[in-house]
């Protein structure tokens, strides 16, 4: 693995974080990259210092067996940020577009910030104040080969809005450097396999049907998913809002229901 010297100063102020006892997160979306990630946290820090959590975005939106994938895969409890309403009720993916009328895009991801920041936030600070430890360090599978946005996203961050007096909370990218190829033979050596979907021909792992991915995986999640590729066509119609800027999901994936 060749990294930046950027990205080797920031693993030198995360390897001081550690060894002060901070509580490292893997922010675990079942992805190639998350298990990569996972499994360079894994030979970087004490057992007892680590935890997994993920997102649940509820209405089967995620691909088929990805929390199951995850705890195949991993050596410590896999905890499931759930989000909820005001009222306490179940908040899930769908229910939440529905409402607001209207589909993520890049520059209002929703998604992202209210259904799985949020909820992975909250159950980050009930794990640090079981664990007893002061800081915490949130790690994330970003790659800089992904995208232009996550090739400028630092690898090593203080999250302001987290700290308080007692507490400081860090985010930290530690494949951020790392190729595909890379990733997918760290994941060979650690005797694993990726989620069955890549072998589908999906390039990457997210919702079914995210905003953000490509046509390719987006019309491979429609051919394993037919059922749920039909209500998102349905609740694009019912919206009169496309799923993305004047582009349907019905023309991507040449559906017609």
């Amino acid at each position: 693995m060749l990294h930046t010297q950027t990205t080797l100063d920031h693993y030198a102020e995360f390897t001081s974080r550690v060894q002060d006892g901070a509580l490292v997160v893997v922010n675990h979306s079942g992805g190639k990259d998350s298990q990569a990630m996972y499994a360079v946290i894994k030979s970087l820090v004490p057992a007892d210092q680590i935890v997994v959590v993920h997102a649940d975005l509820g209405d089967g939106v995620e691909h088929l067996g990805v929390q199951d994938h995850i705890i195949a895969n991993i050596e410590h409890p896999l905890h499931i940020a759930e989000p909820v309403w005001k009222d306490g009720s179940a908040k899930t993916l769908l229910d939440a577009i529905e409402r607001r009328g209207k589909w993520p895009s890049a520059a209002q991801r929703y998604c992202t910030s209210d259904l799985k920041r949020g909820p992975c936030e909250k159950v980050i600070r009930r794990l640090l104040r079981e664990s007893g430890r002061r800081d915490v360090i949130s790690c994330f599978g970003f790659r800089a080969e992904e995208s232009p946005s996550r090739a400028k996203r630092p690898t090593w961050s203080k999250v302001a809005r987290n700290c308080t007096q007692s507490r400081d909370w860090y985010e930290f990218s530690p494949i951020h450097d790392l190729t595909t190829e890379e990733v997918f033979r760290i994941i060979a050596q650690s005797g694993q396999q990726p989620h069955p979907v890549y072998a589908e021909g999906n390039t990457r792992l997210s919702c079914v049907f995210c905003v953000l991915a490509s046509d390719n995986d987006l019309r491979v999640g429609a051919r394993l998913r037919p059922e749920l590729a039909a209500r998102y066509v349905a609740l694009e119609d019912t919206m009169g809002h496309t799923f993305r800027a004047n582009q349907s999901l019905r023309d991507i994936i040449d559906i017609h229901v």
